[in-house]
């Protein structure tokens, strides 16, 4: 990510730049770039309660943020103005316009598809912490957060909002056995039947913006941009016209992240933009499946939603131009880094790539949580698994404190199993 911003910069000085486009790239690089250096550092020195920290940070900012937007539903008023400190001003974002008769709210945010994605991707996290917070009452605490966050979002009246909530509960549900996915859709049943008799003709309004996207002005705008930008990108395919100078004021809004990157840095910024998703997505992925415990296996899959959710929403809007969504999205990359860390240096050890390779053309499979990943023949109709752990002690598993305890004595357990062998009578 960062040689893609690099290399965008460094497009931006090879022109003669306007004042407004100038101030764009100043304004990016100086937030994106120590963002990077953050998800870094994140990623690297974090450990597993670290880890959780931030993601109970995330969780209950973004809870903030819906119960103001809930307030605001309720009775409109401006949360920018409320924080407005003299002489320092805020831009006038209150215009978002309305849908169906509703007013669409933002609460904290800076426009109510932020405040859709950020709630959105924040369930996952709310679900994990309401099954394993350490706590009874922190297991509440993130109940009501989840709560919150699921009424906001179809207070926003926005499509991204209701796109990225089930995108980043489908991921998720990876985690979750047959029994607690049907009592998640019956619950998601019963709650959209009391929302929508506690405020009518909302969820309906919802729904319409999805039926009748297709005469939607939002979504033809859109279509409409692609011709442009397809124009420009040929023009300057490779590096772009420069970070942060693609502004709404030279040219028109861009309600899409990867064609607001590949305009400002041609395919270089676009491919690593990419590439950061996926390998947050996976390192969050590759936690969960090394995970020694069923809370381990949820804080992974559950950032890994959260990112997946937030990368699609780079397709209805310019994410990196919102601040709160930006920020979110770079922590839970390199909580995605650190709990991956976590997964190799304390979870059950995955077959390499090669292994998995060699598995797939013989017909084998290497099983889980091998240290030298066996392969193990799969006849038909029968499942077959076998590992050798360096764990394993005369055919029971041992302890790992055990292990150290013995360790310190001079002592190993091959070696004590070898001795037990010896002295068996015979």
């Amino acid at each position: 990510m960062i040689f893609g911003l690099c290399t965008s910069l460094a497009a931006a000085t090879m022109r003669n730049l306007a004042e407004v486009e100038a101030a764009g790239m100043l304004r990016f690089a100086l937030t994106l770039i120590p963002l990077v250096i953050l998800t870094i550092g994140v990623s690297t020195l974090a450990d597993s309660r670290h880890c959780d920290l931030l993601l109970a940070g995330i969780l209950l900012g973004a809870g903030i943020g819906a119960a103001i937007a809930i307030v605001q539903f309720v009775v409109p008023f401006d949360w920018g103005q409320v924080l407005q400190i003299p002489p320092l001003h805020t831009d006038d974002t209150s215009g978002t316009g309305s849908r169906g008769g509703f007013a669409r709210i933002r609460g904290a945010t800076d426009h109510p598809i932020e405040l859709g994605v950020i709630c959105g991707a924040a369930v996952p996290l709310g679900l994990h912490f309401v099954r394993f917070a350490p706590t009874q009452r922190l297991r509440a605490v993130a109940a009501v957060l989840m709560t919150l966050l699921v009424l906001s979002i179809p207070m926003a009246v926005s499509r991204s909002g209701i796109l990225v909530v089930m995108l980043a509960l489908a991921v998720y549900a990876a985690v979750l056995d047959g029994r607690q996915r049907l009592t998640a859709l019956v619950l998601a049943i019963a709650g959209m039947a009391i929302f929508r008799a506690a405020v009518p003709g909302l969820l309906g309004t919802v729904v319409s913006t999805f039926t009748g996207a297709s005469t939607d002005d939002s979504i033809t705008g859109r279509t409409e941009d692609y011709a442009v930008i397809n124009e420009l990108w040929t023009q300057q395919p490779l590096l772009g016209y420069g970070l942060g100078t693609f502004r709404p004021e030279t040219y028109f809004f861009l309600d899409n992240q990867y064609l607001m990157s590949l305009v400002e840095g041609g395919l270089t910024l676009l491919a690593t933009t990419i590439v950061f998703f996926v390998l947050g997505v996976a390192s969050a992925r590759g936690a969960a499946r090394r995970a020694a415990s069923p809370a381990e296996a949820s804080r992974g899959q559950a950032v890994a939603a959260s990112l997946v959710a937030i990368a699609a929403s780079g397709l209805f809007f310019d994410l990196f131009s919102f601040a709160q969504v930006t920020v979110v999205t770079f922590v839970l990359a390199g909580v995605a880094g650190g709990v991956w860390r976590h997964g190799v240096r304390h979870g059950m050890p995955l077959p390499s790539p090669a292994q998995r390779f060699a598995a797939a053309r013989s017909g084998e499979r290497p099983a889980p949580g091998s240290g030298t990943a066996a392969l193990v023949p799969q006849p038909a109709g029968e499942v077959t698994m076998a590992h050798s752990s360096p764990r394993t002690i005369g055919g029971q598993h041992g302890h790992p404190h055990e292990d150290r305890h013995l360790q310190r004595q001079g002592r190993t357990p091959a070696h004590d199993a070898d001795q037990r062998g010896r002295t068996r009578p015979g």
